[in-house]
């Protein structure tokens, strides 16, 4: 029996330098760049660079309270006639992304970010057991955002949070507005 304790305790200890390994310590507000789009990581300590890919770079904070993430990821979405057009296609994409998870509250909002028509949400959900057993609330806040240099892509912004708190505190919400107010998109190609 205690030879069996012995091996699960040493195999913990092993998973956990494994998934250490993976994720790399990061200084607040550090510049980042995917696909022309520049932004900064969350601006306060206790971040990790969980993944940074030609398309998706994800930052996470966990601590006893609460899981957080903080997303740049570049999507594939068509081209668009007009703005309203692109509009409904961003809110039905988010729409199918978010249907997998139990609402208690959602809002999809059409605003004009950095000079651009985007599609701003935020949504209150129930996580599911297997995925954050010890917390009540997944919250979410975001926006999709036309590709200036393509027409055919979106960028998604998004910060996201586990925790036993309906909402963002309002040091969230600050975070999370400093967060996207850092993002710059690239400017589109100028034509002859």
């Amino acid at each position: 029996m205690m030879r069996l304790l012995l091996t699960i305790v040493i195999a913990a200890f092993f998973a956990n330098v494994a998934v250490a390994q993976t994720q790399s310590s990061i200084d607040p507000a550090s510049a980042y760049h995917q696909n022309g789009t520049t932004f900064t990581s969350p601006n306060e300590s206790g971040w990790v660079l969980l993944k940074a890919e030609e398309l998706e770079t994800v930052f996470e904070r966990r601590d006893k309270d609460s899981v957080s993430n903080a997303s740049v990821r570049t999507i594939k979405t068509g081209s668009f006639r007009t703005d309203n057009e692109r509009l409904a296609r961003f809110e039905a994409l988010k729409k199918e992304d978010l249907s997998k998870l139990i609402r208690d509250s959602i809002h999809f909002n059409y605003v004009r970010f950095k000079r651009l028509s985007c599609l701003q949400y935020d949504g209150i959900f129930k996580p599911q057991a297997p995925t954050m057993p010890k917390f009540e609330y997944f919250n979410l806040r975001g926006y999709l955002c036309p590709l200036p240099t393509d027409p055919d892509s979106a960028v998604q912004m998004e910060f996201s949070i586990y925790s036993n708190k309906r909402g963002l505190t309002g040091d969230l919400f600050s975070l999370t507005d400093e967060f996207f107010q850092k993002v710059e998109f690239p400017k589109p190609a100028v034509k002859n």
